[in-house]
């Protein structure tokens, strides 16, 4: 079975005790659309009515960048929305690096004081294609030769956690965690910046 591996999209969390308000992260988002250069970022949305899902997306062409809240837990969620070319492994390497780059930004935004850190040694990993990536434990076994390379990469060495949401009527859903407490920083780093 082969996987075109599309539509990638990559949560992670806020520490705990950091919090964002829908408002503050709605300023910066739209601070971010005229400062673009290497993407199309279109508008600001404002969901925090909803409480257990998006809070504050920012749209663009190929990529929504998003506060979210879905899982009950707050963090930055890149939903690429586009195809891309190349193999598996750096696809992957480029949804992680524009997720971790995202929470770069707003953990050195001025506005925001310091207070976003994000978990490095965590993720959620989505596939947002049914059709192209079911839900399957051999979708799974498929995607594990490219996955494993791309996480040997940001994870070197130490110990490593990937689970599947087993409910097929879900989307292809990873958890990934790692035991080593790891700063957003130190994975761009390992990821080429």
């Amino acid at each position: 079975m082969t996987v075109d591996l599309q539509r990638l999209n990559v949560k992670l969390y806020l520490e705990p005790g950091c919090l964002l308000s829908p408002e503050e992260t709605f300023r910066v988002f739209s601070q971010w659309i005229p400062e673009s250069e290497d993407e199309i970022l279109i508008d600001v949305a404002d969901y925090s009515h909803i409480d257990r899902g998006p809070r504050t997306v920012l749209v663009g062409h190929d990529a929504n960048y998003v506060l979210d809240n879905t899982d009950g837990r707050p963090g930055l969620l890149y939903g690429r929305k586009t195809d891309t070319n190349g193999p598996a492994a750096d696809r992957l390497r480029n949804a992680f690096s524009s997720a971790l780059r995202a929470c770069r930004r707003l953990e050195v935004h001025p506005d925001l004081s310091g207070r976003a850190r994000f978990r490095g040694s965590e993720a959620l990993l989505v596939v947002n294609d049914r059709l192209r990536a079911p839900n399957t434990e051999e979708t799974l076994e498929a995607l594990r030769p490219d996955l494993d390379e791309f996480l040997a990469r940001l994870y070197p060495g130490g110990p490593l956690r990937v689970q599947r949401d087993s409910d097929e009527r879900e989307r292809l859903t990873l958890r990934i965690e790692a035991r080593d407490v790891l700063p957003v920083c130190s994975l761009l780093d390992r990821l080429g910046g």
